[in-house]
């Protein structure tokens, strides 16, 4: 559970508590183990207390059932099976369950403590999210759920206050054991409506068999809500938002959000069919539509081998398009610039060890590299994102778009509402990683024309180890020295690195996202990137 998030009941309308609530349960002992330390949330079904087990010395969260709740015997009861059930599961996607207790009245559910927000709170704070961030959140949460399922575990409550996402990037979906604990499927008590309307299935308000296909329903309005900012169904009370569920489809989420991609809203649409046998049949299948249509999937990215002879000009030829016409001619240049290394190495020897001036980075760029100004071959591009919230990773199967020579495709960042980023948050970048350390006197970048800024960082190895590339919660670049910067780009970015710095890797870390993008937000698009520079031998 997370650590200063909210409980959630069946209700769904959970109340935050940001502070220590001094009653008559903080202290409390339960089970002569758990110690109740702090209140931090209650909802319609429990409180959710910050505690220490002070048998194994660590930090729970305890889960507190409304006395109500823990009076009814037949409910307490499928509420400690289902908690059984739960801790059985072993699984990064899904909050551990510890342990159950009853102790003096008080029932509850030991679980695991995590540094969190939930995506009720992300989705509150930030509005609608991008359709990569979407998709990448629920391919986690499926991954949780089809754990579940195999386990025989329908979690009947999905929805964004019980969709945790970690400060460390993982995603975490919790309250498996009081999703199932009531076998009635959460459908009235004394004529009332119990359960959160907004994301049950049509099976469930009407006490059908609930099985996978229920939780891959909730899965699609949560998914709905995360590109439009809005649940598919409205109404005034709880009733009239189920009974529009059972009487009509929800409208297409390109309707409320026209930039969502259109094989993304198929895949939404089918989630929320209203009868089961028409939506997917599993997470998995569910899991492989949004790879397949919702998104494209993750690519391996491949070593991209640039000409020798490229030039940096205002608009060159992509590599796809001038791959025949510099191939042979090639063969013929690289035996010329092999001949001029080994004229520069017998002048240089012939001139001795002359004294020179200039820093000392030069100096070694100048005993270590060698021959002709060239293009510089590209490994991986690696997004960074050091300062991110929530999963890690900035677009990160877009990156090698960003070095295949394809103007059609592109790496792009994220969407951000402030062209500055927001908080504490300076930047995202792409690490370029060489074929091998070089010498970089240039680089050019097409893309995005709206006024974006730039620092452009040469790293070795050493250096950049502690930044952690392409992780979140590493160092961020900004007390390095800049190579060169880029200021309010209009056209293609072409970049003279000079004094030439000499590394391995090439950060270009993005400082301002420029104009509004088409979509409403910020974003800065590359569609190519190349570098020069020369080959540092004997590295």
């Amino acid at each position: 559970m997370a650590e200063g998030s909210t409980a959630n009941g069946y209700d769904g309308e959970p109340t935050r508590v940001d502070r220590p609530v001094a009653g008559a349960l903080g202290g409390t002992v339960l089970c002569g183990r758990y110690r109740l330390e702090q209140l931090i949330g209650a909802g319609g079904m429990a409180q959710v207390w910050r505690g220490t087990d002070d048998v194994l010395g660590r930090h729970v969260a305890v889960k507190l059932l409304h006395p109500h709740l823990a009076g009814d015997d037949a409910f307490v009861r499928r509420f400690r099976q289902e908690a059984v059930a739960a801790a059985r599961l072993s699984h990064p996607g899904i909050v551990g369950v510890y342990d159950t207790c009853s102790d003096g009245g008080h029932e509850a559910i030991v679980m695991e403590l995590l540094d969190a927000t939930t995506l009720r709170q992300h989705l509150d704070e930030t509005g609608p999210l991008d359709a990569d961030t979407t998709v990448r959140i629920a391919l986690r949460l499926l991954e949780a759920l089809e754990a579940a399922h195999r386990a025989g575990l329908v979690h009947r409550d999905v929805k964004p206050s019980n969709v945790l996402l970690c400060r460390d990037g993982r995603v975490k979906i919790a309250d498996f054991g009081i999703a199932k604990a009531d076998d009635r499927t959460e459908l009235t008590q004394e004529g009332t409506l119990v359960g959160t309307a907004s994301y049950l299935a049509p099976e469930q308000l009407l006490g059908g068999v609930v099985d996978a296909r229920t939780d891959l329903y909730s899965v699609g309005i949560v998914l709905y809500e995360c590109l439009t900012g809005r649940t598919p169904f409205d109404g005034d009370t709880g009733a009239a938002v189920a009974l529009a569920r059972l009487h009509s489809d929800p409208p297409d989420p390109r309707r409320v959000r026209s930039d969502v991609p259109a094989g993304l809203a198929l895949t939404v649409n089918r989630a929320l069919r209203r009868e089961p046998d028409e939506r997917f049949d599993s997470a998995a299948e569910l899991r492989a539509a949004l790879l397949e249509d919702g998104v494209p999937p993750p690519i391996a990215p491949s070593p991209v081998r640039v000409p020798t002879t490229v030039e940096f000009e205002p608009e060159p030829e992509s590599f796809t398009r001038s791959e025949r016409r510099w191939l042979f001619p090639a063969l013929f240049i690289l035996l010329i610039a092999v001949a001029l290394v080994v004229a520069a190495l017998l002048v240089r020897e012939s001139t001795g060890s002359g004294a020179g001036s200039g820093s000392a980075g030069r100096d070694r760029a100048d005993a270590t590299a060698s021959g002709p100004i060239t293009a510089i071959g590209l490994r991986d591009p690696i997004p960074h994102d050091p300062q991110g919230r929530g999963a890690p990773g900035e677009n990160d199967r877009l990156a090698p778009f960003a070095i295949d020579g394809d103007p059609s495709t592109s790496w792009r960042t994220e969407s951000y509402d402030n062209a500055t980023f927001f908080g504490d948050k300076t930047g995202v970048g792409l690490g370029l990683v060489l074929e091998g350390p070089a010498e970089v006197t240039g680089l050019r970048l097409d893309g995005s024309t709206n006024g974006w800024s730039a620092s452009v960082y040469v790293l070795d190895d050493e250096e950049f180890a502690p930044l952690g590339l392409g992780a979140t919660g590493g160092l961020v670049p900004d007390d390095l020295e800049p190579a060169a910067e880029i200021l309010g780009a209009r056209a293609p970015v072409v970049v003279e690195v000079a004094p030439p710095a000499v590394g391995s890797i090439v950060l270009v870390w993005i400082t301002d996202l420029g104009e509004l993008a088409d979509n409403g937000r910020h974003r800065v698009e590359v569609t190519d990137v190349s570098i020069e520079g020369r080959p540092v031998q004997g590295a």
